[in-house]
């Protein structure tokens, strides 16, 4: 790697290059604008420091060997046909069946997701409260307001996502939080303003003053891969991402979880469920994928996470979607 001043005007531009030998050629190619002269190298160390080794690795294999399928290296090629596969017979019902049997399709994938994630983090509803709730407008006696809200906010959160199928962005991200925390956490509508502890984590979340810039940087990283990263992967990587971040002081997992299938469904894939049985292992890789950088995509981090999602969608549409239409 070297550094190239430019002259443009009459100011100086540092930016980083790579070459690399490609038998009698010497190809280049420009890693990152480094800022405006003067600079001290001090400072420009730093800038270089920040940069992801996997990214600079990337770019030396394009360079050497032409654009990386990446994704051949999260999923093999039986894998991506198996989602393939899902998503075309998906597709095929959504677009043949009739608005009332997709409609009853969802309803059933609602119930099951809705029970888990909110599972997932304490809620004591069963399985039968939850169909109850949701489906015959029963509320279950005896139990807390908070739950049967979990459960209610849940429903009305998908039926948004499933009327408008909305981009991810800051926008939609702060009132789909809103919309699963009404009536529960007055703390909505903005990303946190003080540092919280995630109790028996193994990670630290972002702090309070850098929470608003990070997730800039996970948008930019979502917008930069959304065409590049199968949606699977894609979704993923962008959950764990988020869940370390922690932008919101409660409701983070469930509108992480939902973050994860609106990216789905807007590709033309079933949605998933983490069930409830599995936090554990669900746990495990979220935690394994903590030490990846904030703005890379790790394939040694990633993969656990990455293909614990895969079964996760293989097990949700054969449970459900499979047995319809």
């Amino acid at each position: 790697m070297y550094i190239e001043k430019k002259k443009i005007g009459r100011n100086l531009y540092n930016y980083l290059k790579i070459s690399v030998r490609v038998g009698n050629k010497i190809k280049t190619k420009t890693i990152a604008y480094l800022g405006k002269e003067p600079m001290n190298k001090n400072a420009i160390k730093a800038k270089i420091a920040k940069i992801p080794k996997e990214e600079i690795d990337e770019i030396k294999q394009e360079l050497k060997h032409g654009p990386m399928d990446i994704n051949k290296e999260f999923l093999n090629q039986a894998q991506i046909k198996e989602l393939e596969r899902v998503g075309n017979d998906f597709k095929k019902k959504i677009k043949t069946l009739d608005k009332e049997l997709i409609e009853e399709m969802f309803k059933d994938f609602k119930t099951f997701y809705i029970y888990n994630t909110n599972a997932i983090e304490g809620n004591t509803l069963t399985l039968q409260e939850t169909n109850l709730l949701l489906n015959e407008n029963k509320s279950p006696e005896g139990r807390d307001l908070r739950e049967i809200y979990d459960h209610i906010n849940e429903k009305e959160a998908f039926d948004f996502i499933l009327k408008n199928m909305p981009k991810i962005n800051i926008g939609l991200i702060i009132k789909l939080h809103s919309m699963l925390l009404n009536r529960i956490d007055k703390r909505v509508g903005d990303f946190r303003l003080h540092n919280v502890r995630v109790f028996g984590a193994s990670f630290e979340p972002s702090p309070a003053e850098y929470v608003k810039a990070d997730m800039s940087l996970l948008i930019k990283w979502y917008n930069q891969n959304k065409k590049k990263l199968h949606p699977l992967i894609l979704a993923a990587i962008f959950h764990e991402k988020f869940e370390r971040i922690h932008p919101f002081y409660d409701g983070n997992g469930r509108t992480g979880r939902m973050l994860i299938n609106i990216i789905l469904l807007s590709n033309n894939l079933p949605p998933l469920i983490i069930e409830n049985k599995g936090r554990k292992e669900y746990y495990r890789v979220l935690s394994l994928a903590h030490k990846a950088d904030l703005t890379g995509t790790d394939i040694r981090l990633y993969a656990p996470i990455v293909i614990f999602c895969y079964n996760q969608l293989l097990a949700t549409y054969k449970k459900i979607f499979s047995k319809w239409g």
